[in-house]
């Protein structure tokens, strides 16, 4: 795998029992740029974010062919460790999930078990101001995170993400449960934390797409279709199959 690479997908194929999800997917994604998947519901695009840090593991009777690598080793090698995988490879999820705790032990808890010795309350307050939080919860951290609101939920989980220092963050849809003006914040906060991580984005929403990534990805039935800047892949499709989506004309 080349250096500046944040991960890369080799040849690979996925399936759920006799079912075949993803055919041959080979996929480069850049250090500290957002990648984002795109294509119609069914089309594989959350199943390859789940490949990417081990979470399909999880789903019984699934299997994985080819390579998914990560720092130069295949993260689905026998003796890498997929929890600490998950560590380094963040998730958030569609719909916020903060733990029923407090604000607080939201972000220390993840932290906690991971080892973490420094000074908690440091390591919170600056979780929270990446995420653009502190300001509003500061006066609360002791409250339960179940009375924020959705967007401030989804926010706190992104805290929660990188309070164990991640170096890829995967986003499956996730403000496809919010409203526009906390969608509008995550996606101001998505272009701030590619200063420090490299993010990879799963999106029904083709101006979401354009608006935050670097690069972008078509998938359909399984396959990548087409790849490139996203600039470029909005603006000047080679595949008439995306032109075809992006245009509205099908998915």
């Amino acid at each position: 795998m080349e250096s500046n690479l944040a991960m890369q997908t080799k040849d690979l194929d996925f399936f759920y029992g006799d079912f075949q999800a993803l055919f041959k997917v080979s996929l480069d994604f850049q250090i500290k740029q957002v990648t984002a998947l795109i294509g119609p519901s069914g089309c594989g695009k959350s199943t390859l974010l789940r490949c990417l840090n081990r979470m399909n593991d999880l789903i019984p009777d699934t299997k994985v062919i080819g390579q998914v690598s990560f720092e130069n080793v295949n993260i689905y090698n026998p003796e890498v460790d997929p929890v600490e995988i998950r560590r380094r490879v963040g998730m958030v999820f569609q719909k916020p999930n903060p733990f029923p705790k407090s604000i607080y032990e939201n972000i220390a808890w993840g932290a906690r078990i991971n080892g973490f010795r420094g000074d908690m309350d440091a390591l919170v307050e600056t979780s929270l101001k990446r995420c653009a939080l502190w300001d509003e919860v500061k006066g609360k951290l002791r409250q339960n995170a179940l009375s924020l609101s959705g967007g401030q939920q989804q926010r706190l989980c992104i805290a929660r993400t990188i309070a164990v220092e991640p170096d890829v963050i995967l986003m499956d849809e996730p403000t496809s449960a919010l409203d526009p003006i906390s969608t509008a914040k995550i996606e101001e906060l998505i272009l701030e934390l590619k200063e420090r991580y490299s993010i990879i984005i799963v999106t029904h929403n083709m101006q979401q797409a354009a608006r935050v990534s670097d690069q972008t990805a078509f998938f359909l039935n399984g396959f990548i279709v087409e790849v490139g800047a996203t600039k470029e892949l909005f603006a000047n499709p080679k595949e008439d199959k995306t032109k075809a989506y992006i245009s509205g004309q099908f998915g």
